[in-house]
This record gives C-alpha cells, sequence and structure tokens, in this order.
C-alpha cells in the first residue's frame, strides 16, 4: 500500500509541474518581465501627438510629420509591433493632461523646460524649438522687452508652452487669447483679432503659409526661449519602458 500511494503522489507532482510550466510565464512576473517569446517591449504605451506641423499632424484620420516618421522608425528599431494607427492625434490641451495622469502615456513633440523638468520623464531629444512672439510685418510693432507685450492681446494655444512662459514673466491672463489649435492662433492673428501669437517660430510660419499667407509679410519680435523638443512620458512609467524608447532612438539617429 505504502508504494501504491508512493506511486500516486509522483503521478500527481508530475501533473503539476507539467500544468505549471505550460502557464505563461507573466501570470507569475512582475509588469515588465520576464515576458514571453514575441512579446512586444514597449507595447503597454500609448503614443499622443498634436497638429504641430509638419513635424506631427493628422491627415485623412491619420498621423503624418517628420516626428511621426521619426517614431515609427523607432519602433521598429524596439521590434515593436505597433503602427502609425496606434498613435492617436489630440488637442493639445487634452494630451498634456492625459500625459500627466495617465501611466504609460507619451506626448510628443513636447518642449523640455526647467519647470517641466519633474513633471514627466524624457526621451530625447527630438529637434531644436524657438518659442517666439510674431507679429505682422505692417503693424509695425516692436518689442523691446517683455513689458512691451503687455500692450496687446496675444494669442496662445491652450496650455502651450507659449502660454506658460508668458504667465511665467508675469502676462495678465487679460493679455492671453486661448485657442485650441495653432490653425486657430493663426486665423486669429491673419484676422488681426490679436497682433501678437507665441508659438513655436518654425510651426507658426508653417500654419500661416497653410492659410494662404506669405511668411515674408510675418516677423518675429521677441523670442521667449530656445530649448529641445522631446518625448514626454508620464513619470510613473517603469524606467525600464523609458530606457527602451530612449535606446531605439539613439539607434535610429546612428543611422541617420
Amino acid at each position: 500500500m505504502n508504494f501504491l500511494r508512493t506511486i500516486t503522489i509522483l503521478t500527481i507532482l508530475t501533473i503539476l509541474t507539467t500544468v505549471f510550466l505550460s502557464l505563461p510565464h507573466r501570470a507569475f512576473a512582475g509588469s515588465y518581465g520576464p515576458v514571453p517569446r514575441g512579446h512586444d517591449p514597449i507595447g503597454v504605451l500609448q503614443f499622443l501627438t498634436e497638429n504641430f506641423a509638419p513635424f506631427n499632424y493628422a491627415k485623412d484620420g491619420t498621423a503624418q510629420g517628420t516626428t511621426v516618421d521619426l517614431l515609427l522608425k523607432m519602433l521598429s528599431a524596439a521590434g515593436s509591433s505597433k503602427t502609425v494607427k496606434d498613435i492617436k492625434v489630440l488637442p493639445w490641451a487634452r494630451g498634456y493632461n492625459l500625459a500627466q495622469t495617465a501611466k504609460n502615456t507619451v506626448l510628443f513633440s513636447t518642449t523640455r523646460t526647467a519647470s517641466r523638468e519633474q513633471m514627466f520623464k524624457w526621451v530625447g531629444p527630438i529637434r531644436p524649438t524657438r518659442i517666439v512672439v510674431i507679429a505682422k510685418k505692417e503693424n509695425h510693432i516692436k518689442i523691446n522687452s517683455f513689458e512691451d507685450i503687455r500692450k496687446y492681446k496675444i494669442a496662445v494655444v491652450r496650455e502651450d508652452i507659449g502660454e506658460l512662459l508668458l504667465k511665467k514673466n508675469g502676462l495678465p491672463t487679460s493679455n492671453i487669447q486661448q485657442t485650441n489649435s495653432s490653425a486657430s492662433s493663426a486665423k486669429m492673428l491673419i484676422a488681426n483679432r490679436v497682433l501678437l501669437w507665441a508659438y513655436d517660430e518654425s510651426v507658426a510660419l508653417w500654419n500661416l503659409n497653410e492659410q494662404g499667407q506669405k511668411q515674408s509679410d510675418y516677423e518675429t519680435v521677441y523670442i521667449l526661449e530656445e530649448s529641445q523638443l522631446y518625448f514626454a512620458i508620464q513619470v510613473e512609467t517603469d524606467d525600464a519602458l523609458v530606457a527602451k524608447l530612449q535606446a531605439a532612438l539613439d539607434a535610429v539617429r546612428a543611422t541617420e
């Protein structure tokens, strides 16, 4: 009887061991590993962007632009199965809020500044950016110091770096005209509903051109800040994911 009992116990243990080993590793592993073969190494990340042409924008419902192209190369380098269909184009304020509150969220292109440094984790840089104040040449506006901006209404994209810099320097909210997009800000400047616009210089000029304006009819009258654009990542996101995304960017840059 003891011999039979021993055989029975060994048989049961063998069956349990076989079942245990057949289960996916993720059932027993931590959030990011070990992972099954073929698993997308950065698949949990969600990628958000805005209409910030020509770098990132929506056309026919699909994200496009030079930074979108860069991200797609990074996804390929990282071994990710994500495609352009996984990139969502949202109004800046909404994406900016999600990038602060939703874990594993990546927002681009985001200006990296001292005031934002602890708000996100960062991957980059993507490219330089110059945040300026633009005006029509025909209005002959001269801005010799920041205080001169107080004389005018100035358009900004809500919660964009242009607005943040104006407020940081003490410009009253009564001077600031918020919009939801760069296209709306451009239209306001064209129609003289505002006389100034604070935004990325190259993107502002691109938008004016898209509205049928000659870029030569506009000028930069003040520089608010020169910085770099990055991928901004929600702070609770695992450092290993951030490192993988940075490694992918570095790999792409090495081939350019």
